[in-house]
């Protein structure tokens, strides 16, 4: 005997509407690090009758979705590309779209608009990395905000003209107290609350901490991280360094890093402990020491392939800024690790903390058996740090006949 979905009652459809097409299980991990994720609804209930496609669109568009409208096309591929943010659908469909909670629309009144204007439709999950891509940005390129315009339009997609609740409304305009120093601003529709838009006006007006603020902040995480690390507050400390990174506009998500707002770095610190040198140089070396010490924390709880993994990262992009190689091998001849030599005598920031990146790795290759890896790491780290006695020592060791370990 057949099944007979309608025979069951509206409570437990609804249910079963909500769970196929929700955004949650619709969406998808990206194939690559460096790319978004994706969604997959699966719509085929909505073709099955008419009752049926009545009911599963209501559950649906009971899905948060914020459309984005902007005069210029290669925005949007920007947005997904390096914001990393999941499209739900663009081009003539988003163009159509009319379920949306909230509608962002971005132009420049000094730019000429030929009435053509591009679209895409993105998930209330993803909006504040929407945002918080649009901030790293501005940072950036200085002065690309005070440029644009942004309106906000808020909707009940169901009822026209109905408040949306107080919680919601919070949750889909906050996110934007991120962009700042626009040339023009404006949130209209669905009876916005005063207080809500007056916190998002209030967070817009704060600015950005300086390069000076970021990199003291940053130190100062750095310094509680180490004192988690020696009391063995193994988690602590790795919260600590993630919270570091992220004051330097740098994310970390897992074994994930991405670097943001290079450009806002390229100038001269003029106040605090870095004062006088750039402050792109004290970033870099601030982000060297933070990846010297979440290695080292990963050691200590003998997690010795996110160790390995950490200090492979490190060395290969930082081989790659001097030979071009890309992802190379750390094992192999000794004499395609020449550049070691050859950067050692360039006087490069951050020599000491990459010094502790290479002998931290050969710790980490040690334990996992790749002895292959060990004399080139360890040989590096000793020109890195030619006076760290036990560097040396452990150096010294692997020339001597038929040396296998570095105990």
């Amino acid at each position: 005997m057949a099944f007979a979905f309608l025979d069951l009652p509206a409570e437990i459809r609804d249910q079963i509407y909500h769970e196929v097409l929700s955004t949650a299980n619709a969406r998808r991990p990206p194939l690559k690090d460096d790319e978004p994720g994706t969604f997959e609804f699966d719509l085929g209930i909505l073709r099955v009758n008419k009752q049926i496609h009545h009911e599963a669109k209501k559950a649906f568009e009971d899905n948060v979705f914020i459309k984005i409208t902007t005069p210029w096309s290669e925005s949007i591929d920007h947005i997904s590309s390096e914001g990393r943010v999941p499209i739900i659908t663009k081009g003539e469909p988003a163009d159509d779209f009319q379920s949306f909670h909230l509608w962002v629309w971005i132009d420049a009144p000094g730019v000429p608009y030929r009435g053509v204007a591009y679209s895409m439709v993105i998930s209330l999950d993803d909006l504040l990395a929407f945002t918080r891509m649009w901030r790293f940005s501005n940072l950036n390129h200085q002065g690309l905000n005070p440029h644009l315009r942004l309106k906000l339009t808020l909707q009940d997609p169901h009822v026209p003209n109905r408040k949306i609740q107080k919680s919601l409304q919070s949750a889909l305009l906050q996110p934007f107290g991120q962009v700042k120093d626009l040339q023009s601003f404006s949130v209209e529709g669905a009876m916005v609350l005063p207080s809500v838009e007056e916190a998002l006006k209030t967070e817009q007006a704060m600015p950005d901490p300086s390069p000076e603020e970021s990199l003291a902040r940053a130190t100062a995480l750095k310094t509680t991280g180490n004192q988690s690390l020696q009391a063995g507050e193994y988690a602590a400390a790795l919260q600590q360094y993630t919270d570091a990174f992220a004051a330097i506009h740098i994310t970390v998500s897992g074994r994930k890093r991405y670097i943001h707002a290079d450009g806002y770095y390229y100038r001269e610190l003029t106040s605090g402990p870095h004062q006088g040198q750039r402050s792109d140089y004290a970033r870099l070396i601030i982000r060297a020491q933070l990846v010297a010490n979440v290695m080292q924390v990963y050691l200590k709880m003998q997690e010795w392939e996110d160790a390995r993994f950490w200090g492979k990262r490190s060395i290969n992009l930082f081989r790659s800024s001097l030979t071009g190689e890309i992802d190379a091998d750390l094992g192999g001849d000794r004499s395609s690790w020449a550049w070691v030599q050859e950067s050692a005598t360039m006087g490069f920031p951050a020599r000491t903390e990459m010094g502790k990146i290479m002998y931290r790795t050969a710790l980490a290759s040690h334990e996992l058996g790749r002895q292959d890896e060990v004399a080139n790491l360890m040989t590096a780290a000793a020109v890195y740090l030619p006076h760290d006695q036990i560097v040396q020592a452990r150096a010294r060791a692997l020339d001597e006949p038929d040396s296998k370990s570095i105990d």
